[in-house]
């Protein structure tokens, strides 16, 4: 009985993941989707493995689908695994929202592969699958997207649609038929309204990184990090190192992209060669399972999913997958392996693992197999279930956090300081170890600090919980670029916390540059870091560094109306004004006409050549786009400010 209803809730549980994951999201945490969806498979999966675990310690046997995509998705697992390992931090988030998917995904292979044995067994997951991505797109149809985004709800109807009307066209006349064409119909219905919105123009066009670029950066993280990459999670660090400069002159110039622009290439730049090799041999593997004996034919399902299969690493050229394309393709392999079972094939076999106990018995004594002490399961379920305690203790965590930070930036859009900075304290201690957090946490005590700053007649306290809260904002800013010192983002966080520091506390000046210094060898090719930290000059008096770092500006991205009215404004301080009248010719010619942008500094040019020499030179080519800013003075320190340590 136990053997029984342990291999039904293992069916349902690995069954359920493909159903439910498109159809599920939750308003708890700052990603709806893509992030409960993950934690949704985490769950699915670990019941299942400990039901399977039940299973096999009531059955007194390991069985296990030996297949040739077995060693392959391994060595996906472990090389993400590796990754993660060989490349700090290795906190909870790294392991759980990086390369989780990786480790989850081949447990679940594995487990289903096994479990799912028969064809009607895999017959009926494919009716479920059908549904519950035909119940997605008929959401979608309602203005209800349950994926997220326009994107990924046409990718993952996309790439499931062929395997769908194959279903359809080759059932056997009556319901099931039906069935599939409805189901199909659906999702076309869906595609099509949902696709054309994709279009270049549209409303809801994807900014994806291009495939040259994207080439590029994997080219240049192999350079350093051949065989791993950068690790599963972080390709935006490889993307802020090595962007090239050609990115600048896009609309999209601005845009740190955190994933790539095609999974081969984001496994290339993330998991390195082994990653990426082991990807490509998994798709030779699977497509080894096509082979059939002689006098054997290919079935409906095969056919099916195999459509979906070829269609999925297709897909996988053009876009980047999300948690729902990973787990189809995933499910998709594995279907395909206990589809196979039946036709005998050398790809396809179990293996029954037993272990007895040794027993004492008198000499003499005969002992009937069947009593025989099966340890083997026992072997396996007791460091198994250990690792699951480890993973939901920390998932847990992790989760928690997201939803306290969720409840934190709610509390900030009402400008409730107090509970933003009471939820984020709590954020921080149940992930301390998370530079995303710190970098937020460090933000709310400076803005906390300039609120309170702002005041006049401030008390002895007040002025000590401004000082608190400053340090605070160092020590915590400070903490992030230690979690994760190959961030940009931290540096330059802990650069603009100095430099906003720079009269309140000597020393603020060189600390900031410092930073800044660090981020832009980081992230070499981003304008606004020089932009940010010729304004720490320019607010210091220090012209000539100010204008050195502007110039950069304007090389990095030649159509930075910022960069080169920032440069006309220090070329005023040291009254050149034929270089100064020049530069903000280029202003000129890059703003709008019509804005209010345009009509300031044509009375700005107007003023300067008034002060120009008897010669000037000509119109500088046209260019485009920009807002204008003069750099901003750091605030000013109030009365009696106890001294801040930094």
């Amino acid at each position: 009985m136990i053997a029984k209803w342990s291999y039904r809730l293992t069916t349902f549980f690995l069954l359920a993941a493909p159903v439910c994951l498109p159809l599920f999201y939750l308003p708890l945490t700052t990603d709806f989707y893509q992030f409960n969806k993950l934690v949704l498979f985490y769950i699915l999966t670990g019941l299942g493995l400990l039901a399977w675990l039940v299973y096999s310690i009531a059955t007194k046997t390991v069985r296990l689908t030996l297949s040739t995509p077995l060693l392959p998705f391994l060595t996906l697992a472990a090389a993400a695994a590796a990754s993660i390992w060989f490349n700090p931090p290795r906190t909870a988030e790294s392991w759980l929202v990086g390369g989780g998917l990786y480790l989850a995904g081949f447990v679940y292979f594995l487990l289903t592969s096994t479990i799912v044995q028969t064809a009607p067994q895999v017959k009926t997951s494919l009716l479920l699958l059908t549904a519950g991505l035909s119940l997605t797109a008929l959401a979608a149809a309602l203005n209800i997207n349950l994926t997220g985004s326009a994107l990924s709800l046409t990718s993952l109807l996309l790439s499931w649609l062929p395997a769908a009307l194959v279903l359809a066209f080759k059932a056997r006349s009556g319901p099931k038929k039906i069935a599939y064409f409805l189901l199909s119909g659906v999702m076309v219905s869906s595609l099509i309204l949902n696709g054309y919105k994709l279009l270049p123009g549209r409303e809801l066009q994807p900014v994806l990184l291009n495939p040259p670029a994207a080439w590029l950066i994997g080219v240049d993280t192999l350079k350093t990090k051949l065989f791993l990459g950068t690790g599963p999670g972080r390709f935006s660090e490889s993307f802020t190192r090595f962007k090239p400069i050609g990115l600048n002159l896009t609309d999209y110039w601005n845009i740190n992209f955190a994933v790539s622009a095609n999974v081969y290439l984001e496994l290339l730049t993330t998991l390195g060669l082994i990653g990426l090799a082991a990807f490509v041999w998994l798709i030779a593997a699977v497509n080894r399972l096509r082979r059939r004996l002689p006098g054997t034919r290919i079935t409906a399902s095969q056919l099916a999913l195999f459509a979906g299969f070829f269609t999925q690493i297709l897909l996988a050229m053009a876009i980047p997958f999300t948690v729902v394309n990973w787990v189809l393709f995933v499910i998709t392999i594995s279907l395909l392996v206990s589809g196979q079972k039946s036709k005998q094939t050398s790809q396809v076999k179990d293996v029954l693992l037993t272990l007895s106990a040794v027993t004492l018995v008198e000499p003499q004594t005969a002992l009937d197999s069947g009593q025989a002490r099966s340890i083997l399961p026992w072997f396996i379920a007791l460091p198994s279930l250990l690792g699951l305690i480890i993973v939901f203790f920390n998932l847990t965590k992790v989760y928690g956090a997201e939803y306290y930070f969720k409840q934190s930036l709610d509390a900030a859009a009402k400008n409730d300081g107090k509970n933003t900075y009471d939820l984020q304290v709590k954020v921080v201690g149940l992930a301390p170890d998370n530079d995303r957090y710190r970098v937020a946490y460090s933000n709310t005590n400076l803005a906390l600090a300039n609120s309170l700053a702002a005041r006049t007649d401030l008390s002895d306290q007040e002025q000590q919980t401004v000082a608190t809260l400053i340090q605070q904002a160092i020590r915590e800013a400070r903490a992030a670029t230690q979690i994760n010192p190959n961030k940009a983002g931290n540096w330059a966080n802990l650069a603009n916390i100095y430099k906003s520091l720079v009269n309140f506390a000597d020393g603020a000046d060189q600390f900031a540059q410092a930073a800044y210094v660090r981020a832009i060898q980081l992230d070499p090719a981003n304008p606004g870091l020089r932009l940010d930290l010729g304004g720490l000059f320019y607010g210091l008096k220090n012209y000539d560094s100010a204008r050195d770092r502007f110039l950069e500006t304007i090389q990095l991205k030649p159509n930075l109306a910022n960069g080169y009215y920032n440069l006309s404004y220090v070329y005023q301080q040291q009254e050149k004004w034929l270089e100064a009248y020049q530069a903000m010719q280029q202003v000129i010619a890059i703003v709008e006409p019509d804005s209010d942008d345009g009509a300031r500094v044509r009375n700005e040019l107007s003023d300067l050549e008034k002060k120009l020499p008897p010669a000037k030179t000509a119109d500088q080519p046209e260019t485009t786009g920009g807002d204008l800013a003069v750099p901003s003075p750091a605030p000013a320190a109030p009365d009696n400010l106890p001294p801040i340590e930094l």
